[in-house]
């Protein structure tokens, strides 16, 4: 009987960690949907939003009434570097609302097919359990089956844990990674500040550079954040913030070489800056919410485990 039982326990973790998981897919599963339906809107909105500024470009650059007028009014030049702008901004908003829609539905396809292969784990865990305390209860009586509702117990809540844990890690790895976007934009302004005052070619190439590094590091840090959300999606539902790549973009003051196109940079970053401030204290509130909650279900294994022991000093079994 005793090798039995210890059959039934082998096979108890191995479908509690599969039912956990399946359960964890079904709650990031659904996560992920809505995250899909938020991309997919972004994608539509900023494709829209894209195809306009550009017509306004090609009709500026194919003549007409307009480009007319602009050209007796000496502003056409003018004009056509501002709708340059506009167009290469909604163009990178575009691409990045698309590049994160491709990663959401990669990962919604990975996770269905996952969970495909644990469907049978809640009917299969459920006869064990049952098998288990029929058996314990035959040996140990009324403390056997005190036994086996602390072991479930003690099971879902060590999983849970597991859970936090994940979660926590993929928001320290978001937070992470907003740090790397706030040192890059730190620099960008500082040698955009230098460029302004005459720094030259050495201090516009070395903002433009910083600039790149910041739009790698908000993409990698966009997909973390979602990530993080996903996690949260069976640990409780917290706000977690999101980040666009905005109209900070390196390709700003390639069209413009007066000091307007500067200050409109350095303003740029100024406002990303401010974003990824407020998204890193939003992500630390997140972390800290997190983290008291796995001090509580610490302290509950804890409480679990000394009973147990207390059960087992004075059990036949």
């Amino acid at each position: 009987m005793k090798e039995r039982l210890q059959e039934i326990d082998q096979a108890i973790a191995r479908l509690t960690a599969a039912e956990a998981r399946r359960k964890q897919l079904a709650a990031q599963i659904e996560e992920l949907y809505r995250q899909r339906g938020e991309r997919q809107a972004k994608v539509e909105e900023t494709a829209a939003i894209f195809r306009k500024e550009q017509d306004d470009v090609d009709k500026l650059e194919k003549g007409g009434l307009r480009a007319l007028l602009l050209s007796l009014t000496g502003d056409k030049e003018e004009r056509l570097d501002q709708e340059r702008r506009e167009a290469m901004a909604a163009k990178c908003q575009y691409e990045q609302a698309r590049s994160d829609l491709d990663y959401l539905e990669r990962k919604l396809s990975d996770l269905i097919r996952e969970r495909e292969g644990l469907l049978s784990a809640p009917s299969q865990l459920e006869d064990l359990w049952e098998e288990k305390a029929q058996l314990v209860k035959s040996m140990g009586g009324p403390r056997g089956e005190r036994l086996v509702a602390l072991d479930r117990e003690q099971t879902e809540l060590l999983h849970q844990q597991k859970e936090l844990r994940e979660a926590i890690s993929a928001g320290e790895n978001a937070k992470r990674l907003l740090g790397h976007v706030q040192d890059d934009l730190d620099s960008a302004r500082s040698w955009g500040t230098w460029d302004m005052l005459g720094g030259g070619l050495v201090a516009t190439m070395a903002k433009h550079d910083r600039l790149d590094s910041a739009q790698s590091s908000i993409r990698a840090a966009q997909r973390a954040l979602s990530d993080f959300r996903t996690e949260l999606a069976d640990v409780g539902r917290m706000e977690v913030p999101s980040i666009q790549i905005g109209e900070f973009a390196t390709f700003a003051d390639y069209f413009f070489d007066d000091i307007f196109s500067d200050w409109y940079v350095q303003s740029s970053i100024k406002k990303a800056q401010y974003g990824i401030s407020e998204a890193r204290m939003k992500l630390t509130a997140a972390l800290r919410t997190l983290t008291a909650a796995r001090q509580d279900l610490d302290e509950r294994l804890a409480q679990l485990d000394r009973e147990r022991e207390n059960l087992l000093d004075t059990s036949t079994l």
